[in-house]
């Protein structure tokens, strides 16, 4: 598309000078090839203004930036000033590629926890019913029943690389589309130009107030998701009834539908489960809903995926399909990488990975094994750096009180001191009563501290490994290094199993 006709579509203004054939938008100059168009953002450690030139020595024929970038670009290059770099962005991905979000029915997932289950829930659901779903979480890329993990760790891709794989899965035939829709995607603007159809709540706490502020403002980004859906004419709205914080304010926002869901039955909803059974391995309820009832059974360890089911369950039906084929399409889901997922190795004792990095959802995770646990329960757990330090407190407070024996440790400290880090949980779970030494434990080292929960712990007892799910890496000051929670402690049990001590390449085989 010619640089003119792609500003047009977009809603900018033109930018003068030569009008260059545009093949692709890239905010990354080392993305950039001939053709491209580089739009210069202000980001939190880098700022792209400063990389203009290199974009246009990798090929760059025109640029987009908020100022004239320094060094100053050669006077035939077109040069585009905006406002913000951020909306620009995302109007340009979403006019280059085609506006694919137009052709298919998108689902916003969002919320503070079980975002990613709950829209990996709705592919499923709309799978069974004979549609072709993609879907985009924190964890992985659905196109269809093609499956690969998610290759960053941002839970809602940059416009550009949202656009594409809407793109992707619109040009492979998908009619539906579920998106993990974080607070950071739509305060950043990654968002603005997808055509969400459905906008899906599931319970809001607090995170990310390093970005927010405050658990109100956090809120206020949060119910942007569901003002873009307003903008459609059969715009639905699927809420939690049980979250106190949430519900009422994103209930007044005007939309065309509406649907509430209660997994407690305390609320007025239009979706309730009733009848709730759950055990280590399965939840099973009935879900009564306006499309009748229905028994659910979860292959998914966790009374709170009770309310991502019906969330899940609310999108798919009221998106057309019949309550049977998404009941049965949650049923067919055996796992969701990193969310209450079993390690087994035959050992006499749990071990459980979860994604739990929030206090709310370590309190939750905690809850569901206290019941389940015949021993102790353990927790590894830490948080992480240059994010959210009030949550940290909070953390250690909720181990301290649910948790027998705490081992605090890295998550990702980038360049805090991680040693801070953790005396910050530390301190705060001693002020709740865990004695160092005794139940309190400070192991910086994550390999080494998941090796100590093993290791020590005993018939009939529960080991949660929490905050690192299904990530790949911890974040440290000297860079990314490589990590797999679940493959660390299928290592450990190992090693256990044959007496072997730590680094013995023989028992990790």
């Amino acid at each position: 598309m010619r640089l003119s006709e792609l500003l047009r579509r977009s809603g900018l203004d033109p930018a003068g000078g030569t009008d260059p054939e545009i093949t692709s938008v890239e905010y990354d100059s080392r993305r950039c090839r001939p053709g491209s168009l580089f739009v210069a953002i202000p980001g939190f450690h880098v700022d792209g203004h400063g990389f203009a030139a290199a974009a246009v020595g990798a090929g760059a024929v025109a640029v987009v930036a908020e100022r004239p970038p320094v060094p100053a670009l050669p006077p035939a290059i077109p040069l585009l000033l905006v406002t913000g770099s951020r909306r620009a962005l995302s109007a340009l991905a979403a006019t280059l590629a085609g506006h694919p979000s137009r052709e298919m029915t998108v689902a916003g997932i969002t919320g503070t926890d079980g975002k990613t289950t709950t829209s990996t829930m709705l592919w499923a659901a709309w799978r069974a019913a004979g549609e072709k779903p993609a879907s985009v979480t924190t964890v992985d890329v659905r196109i269809g029943d093609d499956v690969q993990p998610s290759s960053g760790r941002i839970t809602t891709l940059e416009a550009t690389e949202l656009h594409r794989f809407l793109a992707e899965a619109r040009d492979a035939g998908c009619t539906r589309v579920a998106l993990e829709t974080s607070s950071h995607g739509l305060h950043l603007h990654r968002v603005d130009d997808v055509d969400y159809d459905i906008a899906v709540y599931t319970r809001i706490t607090s995170e990310h107030l390093d970005i927010h502020g405050s658990r109100e403002e956090y809120l206020r980004t949060k119910q942007r998701l569901l003002e873009l859906v307003g903008t459609r004419p059969w715009g639905l709205a699927v809420l939690d009834g049980d979250d106190d914080f949430a519900y009422a304010r994103l209930a007044a926002t005007p939309v065309a539908r509406r649907l509430a869901y209660s997994a407690t039955g305390r609320a007025q909803a239009d979706l309730i489960a009733e009848d709730a059974h759950v055990d280590a391995r399965a939840v099973r309820f009935t879900a009564a809903t306006p499309w009748g009832r229905v028994p659910v059974e979860l292959r998914l360890a966790g009374a709170f995926n009770t309310g991502n089911a019906l969330a899940a369950m609310a999108a798919a039906c009221g998106s057309g399909v019949p309550l049977e084929a998404a009941a049965r399409g949650l049923g067919a889901l055996e796992r969701v990488t990193g969310r209450m997922e079993r390690v087994d190795l035959g050992q006499d004792f749990t071990v459980v990975v979860d994604y739990a990095h929030t206090a709310a959802a370590l309190e939750q995770v905690l809850g569901e094994l206290r019941p389940s646990t015949r021993g102790r329960l353990w927790v590894v757990f830490g948080s992480a750096g240059e994010r959210d330090r009030e949550k940290r407190a909070v953390m250690g407070g909720v181990a301290a009180r649910l948790a027998d024996v705490i081992v605090v440790t890295d998550e990702d400290p980038r360049g805090e001191d991680r040693l801070g880090i953790l005396e910050e949980i530390a301190t705060a779970a001693e002020a709740a009563g865990a004695l160092r030494g005794n139940r309190l434990q400070t192991i910086p080292d994550r390999g080494e501290a998941v090796e100590f929960a093993i290791r020590g712990a005993a018939a009939g007892d529960t080991v949660l490994l929490a905050g690192k799910g299904h990530e790949r890496s911890i974040e440290t000051a000297q860079g990314s290094v490589p990590w797999d929670e679940r493959a660390a402690a299928e290592a450990a049990l190992r090693r256990r199993h044959h007496g072997a001590a730590p680094g013995d390449a023989a028992a990790d085989r």
